[in-house]
């Protein structure tokens, strides 16, 4: 039975008319005629009855429905499994923005240059609601700060960048606990490291205000609005030489790729992991 006659058949019944679903899949009416009438000299039950000014389902054919139904699923999953395991298809990478700026061009790059067929989608978003999309199938692999608790056995995480936390302010504002602070939010995992870093040094900082936004927060440094505790990712130099940094010892912002074991060797996993120099799993 050819799955292209089904598809019909079943826009036929969902659209309520032959001239409607040949429209739809881009073939003549008569074409959709003639798939229909195989496929009922095929199963030997008539399909389709007019019913008024619409086409409607036989009592046979609403019997097989679910089944042919299944079937045009199956072929859709099979195309996509196809897709998985080749270099083509959609790639979903999610990435907290300063990886995203780290790593992102490189990514980009390379996916153009080794796999074109690739539809990349990069998603920005915090670690963890990052990690949760991944989690809920809704990523395929992950750009974000290790996270603050053992992950499960069917996930890979690999440290690309170790990023030292230090106090970041501008070059020309004054020094001291008496400039008031621009905090990283605590509640971040990145932020949360910094605010450990910060309060191993200060024991009762003056905030002045507190965001989920390194970069935001590294341009209001620059604009004397206050001192801040960041990691040093690469954008920071790059994009804001008016800053000094100097490092907290011991404190460090690891940032990696997050992606399921089980896809270890899914071409376009395989590919991206060599995009940022990660070792075969």
């Amino acid at each position: 039975m050819d799955v292209r006659f089904v598809e019909t058949l079943l826009a036929a019944v969902e659209e309520g008319s032959l001239a409607a679903a040949a429209r739809r899949q881009g073939i003549t009416a008569a074409a959709a005629a003639q798939r229909i009438a195989a496929l009922e000299a095929g199963l030997k039950v008539p399909l389709l009855v007019r019913d008024g000014r619409h086409m409607a389902a036989t009592p046979d054919c609403e019997a097989l429905l679910p089944d042919l139904r299944q079937m045009v699923a199956l072929k859709a999953g099979l195309a996509g499994r196809l897709a998985q395991e080749q270099l083509g298809g959609r790639l979903r990478l999610g990435a907290v923005s300063t990886a995203l700026s780290d790593f992102g061009p490189t990514v980009v790059q390379r996916l153009e240059a080794e796999a074109p067929a690739v539809e990349l989608a990069l998603i920005p978003a915090a670690s963890e609601a990052v990690f949760r999309q991944f989690e809920e199938g809704g990523l395929d692999a992950a750009l974000i700060v290790a996270p603050p608790f053992a992950l499960p056995k069917t996930m890979q995480f690999d440290v690309l960048a170790k990023q030292p936390i230090g106090l970041v302010r501008s070059e020309d504002q004054g020094q001291g606990n008496d400039v008031p602070y621009l905090v990283y939010s605590r509640m971040s995992w990145g932020g949360a490291a910094c605010w450990r870093a910060l309060t191993s040094q200060v024991s009762e900082p003056q905030v002045r205000c507190e965001m989920d936004a390194v970069e935001i927060i590294a341009q209001m440094v620059e604009d004397g609005l206050g001192q801040s505790v960041l990691p040093q990712w690469g954008g920071l130099a790059r994009h804001h030489d008016g800053l000094s940094f100097e490092a907290i010892p011991g404190a460090v912002r690891e940032v990696g790729l997050l992606t399921w074991r089980r896809e270890a060797r899914r071409p376009v996993i395989k590919l991206l992991r060599r995009c940022l120099g990660v070792e075969a799993a």
